[in-house]
């Protein structure tokens, strides 16, 4: 990474960066954050399967915010802990800069709307080994300020199922309503109990406070099923073959 980065910050017009099945570790993603604030026409930035873990990851949280274009990240299958996971959405769902300067801390005498991030399309955070069902909670009670995800990836590791606790599932599920244009939903390799899928899959919470925005059908994925969920109209099909059960 310390031969690739130079010449990346020269690639200002760059909107894809690709480094997935590449070992760079925390170190090369150190080097490349301290990089990325040029590179402000990012549009997509994969990060998947390179060895990355919380260390590593605070340093690219800290140039999200000039990443003002950015549509897909993908952070899977890492060795990311509750802590990185939660500071980067959290980070994801923060207002812009322009809005802190404009709406202060503690400054309640201005009334300027905080404009979220509204570019972001597709956020895998799925597969790292560190992240447990307390982390994704978290999660669940702030990713509803990405108006825009049309896709979030939130599987747990390959090999240990991730327990989703009911309240966990029931933030989950309060916050599917307020993404509108969310279609997918993959939740592979996470267990929950019957009251919090319950919640999940007929998203309970659908249509309150919504007013005039119509909520789209949400493809929710699991090990074994695949759901198709229109709330108010759910009907089941499995397909033995595939071990799939479609939902709509």
């Amino acid at each position: 990474m310390r031969t690739l980065v130079p010449a990346l910050c020269k690639l200002t017009r760059l909107i894809k960066l690709d480094i997935s099945l590449n070992d760079i570790g925390d170190p090369g993603l150190e080097c490349l954050a301290a990089i990325l604030h040029h590179l402000t026409a990012m549009k997509v930035l994969v990060l998947s399967w390179t060895r990355i873990s919380d260390r590593g990851i605070s340093s690219p949280i800290k140039a999200l915010p000039h990443l003002v274009q950015l549509q897909v990240l993908d952070m899977s299958s890492n060795n990311i802990g509750d802590s990185g996971i939660v500071s980067l959405v959290q980070t994801l769902c923060q207002p812009s800069s322009l809005d802190m300067k404009q709406n202060p801390p503690g400054d309640k005498s201005l009334t300027t709307a905080p404009h979220y991030n509204t570019t972001l399309q597709k956020l895998d955070i799925g597969r790292n080994k560190g992240v447990t069902g307390a982390g994704l909670g978290r999660v669940a009670q702030v990713i509803s300020t990405l108006p825009a995800l049309t896709r979030l990836d939130m599987s747990g590791p390959w090999f240990t199922p991730t327990h989703l606790s009911d309240t966990a599932a029931m933030d989950l599920a309060k916050a599917l309503p307020r993404l509108p244009a969310l279609e997918v939903l993959n939740l592979h390799r996470i267990s929950m109990e019957p009251a919090g899928f319950q919640a999940v899959v007929l998203n309970s919470e659908a249509g309150k406070g919504r007013q005039s925005v119509k909520l789209k059908p949400i493809l929710i994925q699991t090990d074994q099923h695949v759901m198709t969920v229109v709330p108010g109209n759910v009907k089941c099909q499995r397909t033995h073959k595939q071990r799939r059960l479609d939902c709509a």
